[in-house]
C-alpha cells in the first residue's frame, strides 16, 4: 500500500542522535553502518530531497516491518519517477540485488518509474556482484538501476556539510567534507517547533485534545463530565500556539453550559470572542460569534448578549459612519466597547457633534469595572478629544503610569490633535517622541507608522524636507514586524481597494471606515489621509458627495475633490461648514470644491461664502492665518478661486472689498507673478462686468495683470477689457507704446487705425518670410495670431501673399498641429479682407488642409513620448490641425457649393473621429448660416459644442419641437447655457414656453441668469 509522506512522518525528523565517529586526519566514507534503521532512511530521504531535489514522495510498507528497510517513490524536478529501496544489511551480494530487483517488477507503483536506487549502509566489494548488477540493468531498460552503497552515499553527502553535521557532529564533518564554513543556528523556540508539529499531525493530535474530545462525545447522557472534557480538550489546544484552533468547539461547549443551567458562562465568553475579533477586523469571525450568541440565547442566555453584539455590529458595519446611542447596553466590559466603538466612529468622521453627545457614555465607561487597559486609554484618549482637555491622560503617560506603549500612543494621538490645529514643530516634535516611546517598548511597527506620519505631516509646513527622514524609517522598518499597540485590521485598507474595484460598494464602505478609524485611532497620519481618499471613492459612487466632499477636504484632496465637483456637476455639495475647520489645508480644499462648484451655489448661500471669502483675503493680508501658497491646498489661493467664480454675484460692497484687496497688493515686475494670477483676474473681470460702478477701477487693475500675465488671458478675461474699451483704451495705448505685445494686439483688434504703419509692414514682413528649417530643430509658438490683427487694416492685395505663406506653413511637414492651427486661425483672421478671386483661389487649399493635410515630423516625433506608461509623457489636445483648416475654408467660401462642401468635410471629420473636441468644426458650421437650420437633429448627437450650435439654431428656428426639452435637459451645462442665451430676452412662443420654464429651474445661476 502506497501513502504519501505526511508532514509528520519521521522522514522529516531529525536524527533520533548524533553518531560521530573517531577521527584523525581526513575520514573516507561515513559510518552509515553505525546509524539506527530509522536514520539510515532518514539520511536516504534527506539525499533524494535535498540532493536530488525530489518532491512528492510515497512510502511502501508500514514501519516497523522485519525488512528493516524502506520503499520511496518521488518525482524528480524533470518530472521522472524515481524509486528507492533502503536495505540496512550487514552483507549484501548477488542474491540480495537480485531479490530486490525482483521485488520492484513485483510490485505497483502509483506512477511510473523511471529510475531505481536501492541504497546500502554497508560498502559492497562482492567480486561476483558488478555483473549482476550489469546484467540487471540490461534486463530494466530503460529504467535506470543505481546501487548507493556507503562509498556512493558517502560521495553524494561530501558536499552538504550541513546534512553530515545534523547526524555525525561538526568534527565527522569537519574531517569528511570539503572545506566549510558553519553559520550561526537559529534554535527553533518551543512556540515553532509545536506548530511544527501541529501542522503535520493537528493541534488536536499533538497536544492529546483528540482524546479528551472523543470521550466527551461519548457521554451523551452525562453533559457535566462531557463538559469537563470538552474543557480541558480546549485548555490544551488555547496553550499551544494554535488556540484558535479550541474556538471551533465553542458551539459545541456551548450547547452543554445550557444543558447544565450555564448558558450566560457560554454567551459571556461568547461575546469577549465577538470583541476580540471585531477589534482585528475579522468580520467573518464576528459574525460567526454573534449566530452563536442567538443560539446561547434561545437556549437560556441573557437577551442582553445579542443586543450588545447587534449594537456593535450596527456601528461597525454602517457604511456611513452613523453613531447611535449605546449607553446602558450590556455589563460594564461591554459598555466600554461599545463607547469607544461608537467615539472612535465619531472622530474618524469629524462628527464632532457625536462625539460631544457620547461624552457621558465614555465618562462613564473609563469608571466601568474591566481590567484592558487598552481599551481604557482608548476611552480616555476619546473624552480629551471631547472636552479638549488633554492634561490628565498626558500626565498619566508620561509618568509612566501606562508604560512605555501607551505613553507612545497617547503621545502620537496628541500630535495628530495639534497638528489639526496647526502647532506644527509641536505636532512633529511629538511625533518623534512617540516613535522614541514605541521603540523602547520594541513596538517597531509603531515605531515606523509615526516616523511616516512625520515626513506626511512636513508636507504641510515643512515641504520638500520629508525625505530627510527617509533614512530612519528605513532603519526601523529594517528591524522587523512586532504586535501594534492597538489591534488593527491589517488589510482594510488593501479590502477596501480591492472592493471599490469591482464596483462592491457596501464592503468596500466598510472596509475603509475601518482602515479609517484605524489610523486615527493610532495617531497615523499618511495612513488616515489614503483611508480617507478610498472612502470618499466609495461615497461618491454611492451617490454620498456631500460626506465624500468632507473627507476629502481634511485630506488635502485638492485633485480629487475637484473632479467629485465635475461629477456632481448638477449637485451642489455644502462644504461651507468645513470653512471653519482649524487648519488650511481643509479650508483651502473645501474653497476649491466651492470654485469648482461656483454656477451651483444657491443664491442664499452667495453672501455667506463672500463673507468667509473676505475674512480669508484680509487675514491673509494681514499675515495672520498660517498658509503655504506655493502648495495647492493654499487657503488663499483657495479663497481666491472661489471669489472668481462667485465674482458676478457678489454684494456691491464685497465686491468692492475684494477690489480693494487686489489694488492694494504690491507690485510685481513684468517677469514675475503670482500664483492666483489666472483666478484674480477672472474674479476682476468679472467684478468689472456685473457691477459697472467699479468698472472703471476694474478694468485699470485688470488690463495692467493681463499685460504681465500671460497665463491670465482667458477668453471670459478679455471680454470685459473688449466691453470697456473705451475705459481700457488710454491704459492699452499707454501699454502698447511701451513695447507690450498684447497691449497692441488688443489695440489693432479694436482698432486697426491704432497701429503704425512701421508696425503693419513688421508684422506683414513676419507673416509673408518663408520659414527657414535646419534638420533636427523644431521650434514652437508662432505670433500669427497677434500679428495677423496688426496687419488687419492693410489693402486685401497686400495680405493676399500672407495667406499664401500662412496656408504653406500650415502644410509644412516640419511644423507640428499646434503652430499649424496658429496659421491656419491668422489666416481666418485675414479672409474677410480678401477680394473674392483670392478667396476662391485659397479655398481649395483650405479645403485639402482640412482633409489631408501633410504628416508632420514633429508630431510624430512627440507621438513617440505619447505613451501612458513612458518614463517621459509629451500630452497635447490639438494633435489635429484640420478642424482649424475647415473654419478657414468656412470663412473663405464665397457661394452655395463651396459652403456645400465645407458642410460635408465637417460631417466627413465627425464620423472620421477628426479634431478634439468639435468646437472648430462648430465655428466652420456656423459660418454657413441659416442652411444649418435642418441638421439639428443630427447635431444633437454630437459633442457639446455642436449641440451649443444645435442650441442656437433651435432658438431661432423652433424645430424639431421636441429637440428644445431634450437641449433643455442636456448633462452638459454649456449647452443649457447657450439656449438659454440663445432664448434670452424674446418674447416666448407656445414651443419655448415649457422649455424656458424648464431653463429657469436649472440649478446653475449661469443658465438662469442669462435666461433672464
Amino acid at each position: 500500500m502506497w501513502n504519501p509522506v505526511p508532514l509528520d512522518s519521521s522522514l522529516y525528523q531529525g536524527p533520533s542522535q548524533v553518531t560521530p565517529v573517531r577521527v584523525i586526519g581526513k575520514l573516507e566514507a561515513l559510518p552509515l553502518d553505525e546509524l539506527s534503521w530509522e536514520d539510515f532512511e532518514r539520511i536516504q530521504w534527506r539525499i533524494l530531497r535535498d540532493v536530488e531535489g525530489l518532491r512528492y514522495a510515497q512510502i511502501y510498507g508500514e514501519r516497523g516491518q522485519a525488512q528493516e528497510g524502506l520503499d520511496v517513490v518521488a518525482l524528480a524536478p524533470d518530472g521522472g519517477g524515481v524509486g528507492l529501496q533502503s536495505k540496512k544489511y550487514k552483507r549484501f551480494g548477488p542474491a540480495d540485488l537480485k531479490a530486490a530487483v525482483k521485488k520492484f517488477r513485483d510490485t505497483k507503483r502509483p506512477f511510473t518509474i523511471d529510475r531505481l536506487i536501492i541504497g546500502v549502509s554497508i560498502d559492497v566489494k562482492s567480486k561476483t556482484l558488478p555483473p549482476v548488477l550489469a546484467d540487471l540493468r540490461k534486463q530494466l531498460r530503460p529504467i535506470e538501476l543505481d546501487l548507493w552503497d556507503r562509498q556512493e552515499l558517502s560521495l553524494l553527502l561530501r558536499t552538504r556539510p550541513d546534512i553530515v553535521v545534523e547526524f555525525f557532529g561538526d568534527e565527522t564533518a569537519r574531517a569528511f567534507c570539503l572545506p566549510f564554513e558553519l553559520e550561526s543556528v537559529v534554535v527553533p523556540s518551543v512556540e515553532t517547533v509545536a506548530i511544527r508539529e501541529a501542522l503535520a499531525r493537528t493541534p488536536e493530535e499533538t497536544t492529546g485534545a483528540a482524546y479528551l474530545l472523543r470521550e466527551a462525545r461519548a457521554l451523551p447522557d452525562d453533559p457535566e463530565r462531557a463538559l469537563g472534557l470538552l474543557e480541558e480538550a480546549q485548555r490544551k489546544l488555547r496553550a499551544t500556539p494554535f488556540g484558535a484552533y479550541a474556538a471551533q468547539y465553542d458551539a459545541e461547549r456551548g450547547r452543554l453550559l445550557a444543558r447544565v443551567d450555564r448558558a450566560d458562562e457560554a454567551a459571556r465568553q461568547c461575546l469577549d470572542e465577538f470583541w476580540a475579533a471585531l477589534d482585528l477586523g475579522l468580520t467573518s469571525t464576528a459574525d460567526v460569534a454573534h449566530r452563536r450568541l442567538r443560539e446561547l440565547v434561545s437556549a437560556g442566555a441573557p437577551p442582553s448578549f445579542t443586543q450588545v453584539a447587534g449594537a456593535a455590529s450596527n456601528l461597525y458595519f454602517n457604511p456611513l459612519g452613523a453613531v447611535n446611542d449605546v449607553a446602558g447596553v450590556g455589563e460594564d466590559i461591554d459598555r466600554a466597547h461599545l463607547a469607544a466603538l461608537a467615539g472612535e466612529v465619531a472622530l474618524a468622521n469629524d462628527d464632532s457633534a457625536a462625539l460631544s453627545s457620547l461624552s457621558d457614555t465614555i465618562a462613564a465607561a473609563i469608571e466601568g469595572d474591566f481590567r484592558d487597559p487598552v481599551l481604557r486609554t482608548r476611552l480616555r484618549l476619546l473624552a480629551a478629544e471631547a472636552t479638549g482637555d488633554w492634561t490628565a491622560i498626558l500626565t498619566d503617560a508620561r509618568t509612566l503610569k501606562l508604560g512605555y506603549g501607551l505613553l507612545a500612543l497617547v503621545t502620537a494621538r496628541y500630535a495628530r490633535h495639534r497638528a489639526l490645529h496647526q502647532e506644527f514643530k509641536e505636532a512633529e516634535a511629538l511625533w518623534d517622541d512617540a516613535t522614541g516611546d514605541a521603540s523602547l517598548a520594541r513596538r517597531w511597527s509603531d515605531a515606523t507608522t509615526w516616523t511616516l506620519s512625520r515626513r506626511a505631516f512636513r508636507e504641510y509646513w515643512n515641504p520638500f524636507t520629508s525625505d530627510e527622514l527617509l533614512p530612519l524609517q528605513k532603519a526601523l522598518r529594517e528591524l522587523g514586524t512586532s504586535p501594534r499597540i492597538l489591534s488593527i485590521a491589517e488589510s482594510a485598507y488593501e479590502s477596501a481597494l480591492e472592493a471599490l474595484r469591482v464596483d462592491r460598494l457596501r464592503p468596500a464602505t466598510i472596509s475603509a471606515q475601518r482602515a479609517l478609524r484605524d489610523a486615527v485611532s493610532a495617531g497615523d497620519w499618511a495612513g488616515e489621509r489614503e483611508a480617507r481618499r478610498v472612502l470618499a471613492a466609495a461615497l461618491a459612487k454611492a451617490d454620498e458627495p456631500g460626506l465624500a466632499a468632507r473627507h476629502l477636504a481634511r485630506a488635502g484632496a485638492v485633485k480629487e475633490i475637484k473632479e467629485l465637483g465635475k461629477q456632481f456637476d448638477d449637485w451642489f455639495i455644502d462644504v461651507t461648514p468645513e470653512l471653519s475647520a482649524p487648519n488650511y489645508w481643509t479650508v483651502g480644499t473645501a474653497f476649491r470644491l466651492i470654485e469648482q462648484q461656483a454656477d451651483l451655489v444657491p443664491d442664499d448661500l452667495v453672501e455667506v461664502i463672500s463673507e468667509r471669502i473676505l475674512i480669508e483675503i484680509a487675514g491673509a493680508e494681514a499675515n495672520e492665518l498660517p498658509d503655504i501658497r506655493v502648495l495647492a491646498v493654499s487657503r488663499y489661493n483657495g479663497a481666491v478661486g472661489a471669489l472668481a467664480g462667485l465674482a458676478h454675484r457678489l454684494a456691491p460692497e464685497h465686491a468692492d472689498k475684494a477690489l480693494a484687496h487686489f489694488e492694494r497688493q504690491p507690485p510685481l515686475d513684468d517677469e514675475h507673478y503670482r500664483f492666483h494670477d489666472e483666478n484674480e483676474a477672472v474674479a476682476v473681470a468679472r467684478i468689472a462686468l456685473a457691477q459697472p460702478q467699479l468698472a472703471k477701477r476694474a478694468c485699470s487693475h485688470l488690463v495692467n495683470l493681463l499685460a504681465r500675465s500671460q497665463s491670465a488671458r482667458k477668453a471670459a478675461v478679455q471680454k470685459a477689457v473688449d466691453r470697456f474699451i473705451d475705459v481700457t483704451r488710454p491704459l492699452l495705448a499707454e501699454l502698447a507704446a511701451k513695447g507690450n505685445h498684447w497691449a497692441r494686439e488688443t489695440l489693432a483688434f479694436h482698432d486697426t487705425e491704432s497701429v503704425s504703419p512701421e508696425q503693419a509692414e513688421a508684422a506683414l514682413v513676419r507673416l509673408t518670410i518663408p520659414l527657414i528649417h535646419e534638420a533636427g530643430v523644431f521650434t514652437e509658438g508662432t505670433g500669427a495670431v497677434g500679428d495677423s490683427l496688426l496687419v488687419r487694416g492693410l489693402p486685401g492685395d497686400l495680405l493676399d501673399p500672407a495667406v499664401s505663406e500662412l496656408l504653406r506653413r500650415a502644410d509644412d511637414v516640419h511644423v507640428g498641429a499646434a503652430d499649424r492651427g496658429d496659421y491656419l486661425i491668422a489666416a481666418a483672421n485675414l479672409a474677410p479682407r480678401l477680394s473674392a478671386a483670392d478667396r476662391g483661389e485659397h479655398f481649395g487649399a483650405a479645403m485639402r488642409i482640412a482633409s489631408s493635410p501633410q504628416s508632420s515630423l514633429h508630431d510624430e516625433l512627440e507621438r513617440g513620448f505619447a505613451h501612458r506608461l513612458g518614463g517621459m509623457r509629451v500630452v497635447r489636445n490639438d494633435m489635429d490641425s484640420r478642424e482649424r483648416a475647415l473654419f478657414l475654408a468656412a470663412c473663405l467660401a464665397g457661394d452655395d457649393g463651396q459652403r456645400t462642401t465645407v458642410r460635408g468635410q465637417a460631417y466627413e471629420l465627425l464620423v472620421n473621429g477628426g479634431g478634439e473636441s468639435g468646437y472648430w468644426v462648430t465655428r466652420a458650421l456656423q459660418q454657413l448660416g441659416a442652411a444649418m437650420r435642418e441638421d439639428v437633429g443630427y447635431l444633437l448627437t454630437q459633442g457639446w459644442a455642436l449641440r451649443s450650435f444645435a442650441a442656437i439654431l433651435w432658438a431661432r428656428h423652433g424645430t424639431p419641437v421636441q429637440a428644445g426639452m431634450r437641449l433643455a435637459t442636456d448633462s452638459d451645462v454649456r449647452v443649457r447655457r447657450a439656449l438659454a442665451e440663445a432664448l434670452g430676452g424674446a418674447e416666448p412662443d407656445e414651443v419655448q414656453r415649457p422649455v424656458r420654464d424648464r431653463l429657469a429651474q436649472d440649478p446653475n445661476y449661469s443658465v438662469r441668469s442669462v435666461l433672464a
